[in-house]
């Protein structure tokens, strides 16, 4: 089962900010206090939030964090076993996922006007399926395969190492398909129109995928009891 976690940073006032802001590690902190825009701020503190959340939710307990990256960047904690998680932010939404295997996850605010990104990345197959489409369907469409293929790269843990015409994402039928054409057996592409403007795509081996909408209360209780711990 992989779990999803989402929370509308629209919810967080200045003060609010503040007190979250106090709770995340003195690196995320400076990380936070560089953006110019206190919205791409928000976003990178409940990025840490979500992932101390989903901790707890997933063993129970309030974890001490060690975050180590693979070659390629992707992230990861290797002092808890069978978890594994990924992070993606748009516009009001910051998203994770985790399960007990690799997960990768993209989430997009739906983009209009973006054929020349479709011509230059995508393949044939994906280009059909969003040309055969007019006006804002063709917009869904290409977010929509746009955020499968993120969360298939996402997946892989490779970046830009693996290039986003070097397979084929089916939308319909949920599956992967490489170069030569064959179907990447065991893995599952699910996505979701998103409160209504926002796709979000996961990928993963996992069949059963539970999404969760997390409250400010539901962060600021985790806060609390990790203080208390602490004491």
């Amino acid at each position: 089962m992989l779990v999803i976690n989402c929370i509308n940073i629209t919810d967080i006032n200045n003060d609010n900010y503040q007190l979250l802001r106090n709770a995340v590690s003195e690196e995320r902190r400076k990380r936070a206090d560089r953006f110019h825009f206190i919205n791409d701020s928000k976003r990178s503190v409940c990025a840490e939030l979500l992932l101390q959340y989903s901790l707890f939710q997933a063993t129970g307990q309030v974890v001490k964090m060690v975050i180590d990256y693979n070659e390629y960047g992707k992230p990861f904690i290797n002092h808890i076993h069978d978890f594994s998680y990924n992070i993606s932010h748009s516009g009001k939404w910051v998203v994770i996922v985790y399960g007990s295997t690799e997960v990768g996850i993209d989430i997009e605010e739906i983009q209009t006007g973006k054929d020349d990104i479709a011509d230059k990345f995508f393949t044939e197959e994906e280009k059909d399926f969003i040309y055969t489409a007019t006006g804002e369907e063709r917009s869904k469409r290409f977010t929509q395969i746009w955020t499968l293929k993120e969360s298939y790269i996402k997946y892989l843990g490779t970046g830009l190492s693996t290039r986003l015409d070097s397979f084929s994402v089916n939308a319909l039928d949920g599956v992967v398909t490489s170069e030569n054409g064959k179907i990447q057996n065991g893995l599952r592409l699910k996505s979701y129109l998103f409160d209504t403007n926002y796709y979000l795509s996961v990928c993963s081996s996992k069949e059963e995928v539970i999404i969760n909408i997390i409250k400010l209360e539901d962060l600021f209780q985790l806060i609390n009891r990790s203080n208390e711990e602490r004491i």
